[in-house]
């Protein structure tokens, strides 16, 4: 499945880097077609002021040669508009070709001697021939040079245009291979480099669905152990159906205390199903910390005095806080509870709650059994637990410390264990006022 998904990430990655590269190809691309557009229109405009005619009038009027007019000192030339007509100006060759107004070719003109073809008769032929067809502009090709052509009428004459564009389709040409083979470049590059970054997406979701498949086989394990004890028990209940219920009570008494550890364990597991789905409200109040947190250690003293330990508590008095008591309070007995069942015989529990500039850290010591480092990182794993038989007596489902974890990052605030060589282990739940 995970190798799936990486192929699925690393191919819609490699889709959306095809349609950018794509996308900037053709806009380099047309960009420059549309500038080789205006360069055609500067040329037109170029061979319309290099042919056009002097007005008849004009002609007549001027018959005898005028001397040049004097030049006024006072006035200087503008550069700028010599700047500016040097920009209407274009370096791309051309031909006009005067048409008569019966259709026939009058009159040839170059731009220049290497603007001229083999034959003006191919020139004159072809300017006939759109001039019959009355377009006003298009494409030709001729003696295998390409040309841009425009019928334009001025000064009462029509003139068939050609424009050499030969060298600028080649330019536009080399430009797209250039820009093809820098974006298949791009591509073959940047692929590895998809996968190195798919890998990185699919990794926690890789996480998610390996601990997601721990989580089921040990639920399974776990539920499996007191159905098979209610199954055994119903068995010999049923194996004996004269005997009396009195008679047979430890077996009831055992089916139920399977009962009440499934019903905790599935409580448990729907707890940190909900915080999952983010579905956990909290319900945020200012309470007095301190003696939510001695309520604690008042109801779970008999319990430690019952398995031999003593109860230490180091609370600071009136400790307001603000944030969600009941999660609190259930926080606070679980890390007491672990620490109760992970403690040496006749071995001390103490509980420790400061405040100091709004920060407030509450700590459960015990001392039991070294947990070296890389367990310590575990011990918030769901159903993680450092004996391994896995024995619910000693070591309950390991959910509470997950379900620890998950409150403390409710209220923004840390959960950390430490574990010295001499077997002192200690946790530490340190958080701020929501």
């Amino acid at each position: 499945m995970i190798k799936k998904l990486r192929i699925r990430i690393t191919a819609v990655i490699m889709i959306g880097l095809t349609i950018l590269i794509t996308t900037i190809v053709s806009g380099i691309y047309i960009f420059m077609q549309n500038s080789e557009a205006e360069e055609t229109d500067k040329a037109v405009n170029s061979a319309l002021s290099a042919v056009s005619p002097e007005e008849p009038a004009k002609q007549e009027k001027d018959t005898k040669p005028q001397p040049p007019a004097a030049s006024e000192p006072s006035k200087k030339s503008d550069p700028g508009a010599k700047r500016d007509n040097r920009k209407s100006q274009s370096s791309r060759s051309w031909i006009s070709v005067l048409m008569s107004s019966d259709g026939t070719a009058k009159e040839v003109t170059y731009s220049s001697p290497y603007s001229k073809p083999d034959s003006d008769d191919e020139i004159s032929a072809a300017a006939e021939s759109i001039f019959a067809q009355n377009s006003s502009d298009g494409y030709i090709r001729l003696s295998d040079v390409s040309y841009r052509y425009f019928v334009k009428k001025s000064g009462g004459r029509t003139r068939v245009i050609f424009i050499d564009r030969t060298n600028q389709i080649e330019t536009l040409q080399r430009l797209l291979m250039i820009l093809i083979a820098v974006g298949l470049g791009a591509l073959i590059v940047l692929f590895p480099i998809s996968v190195i970054i798919s890998g990185w997406i699919a990794r926690p979701i890789s996480k998610a669905w390996s601990d997601q498949k721990e989580f089921f086989a040990n639920a399974s394990h776990e539920l499996k152990t007191p159905l098979t004890v209610i199954s055994a028990n119903i068995d010999v209940i049923t194996s004996e159906p004269d005997r009396t219920v009195a008679e047979q009570s430890k077996w009831f008494e055992y089916i139920q205390s399977e009962t009440v550890k499934m019903s905790k364990l599935i409580n448990q597991m729907l707890y940190l199903s909900k915080d999952d789905r983010e579905e956990t409200e909290m319900l945020v109040t200012e309470f007095d910390a301190s003696g939510a947190i001695e309520g604690v250690c008042l109801s779970i003293e008999a319990l430690a005095f019952e398995k031999g330990h003593a109860l230490v508590t180091d609370i600071e008095p009136g400790i307001g806080v603000k944030g969600d008591k009941e999660m609190i309070v259930r926080l606070a007995n679980i890390l007491i509870d672990n620490a109760i069942s992970h403690s040496a015989a006749g071995g001390d529990v103490t509980v420790n709650f400061r405040s100091k500039r709004g920060r407030h850290t509450l700590t459960v010591t015990n001392k039991g059994e070294y947990i070296p480092p890389e367990e310590l990182s575990r011990l918030f794993d769901r159903f993680y637990r450092t004996d391994k038989s896995r024995t619910a007596s000693t070591g309950g489902f390991g959910l509470g410390l997950s379900i620890a974890k998950a409150i403390a990052d409710k209220h923004k605030g840390s959960l950390t264990a430490e574990s010295s060589p001499d077997g002192t282990t200690t946790f530490t739940f340190s958080w701020h006022n929501i």
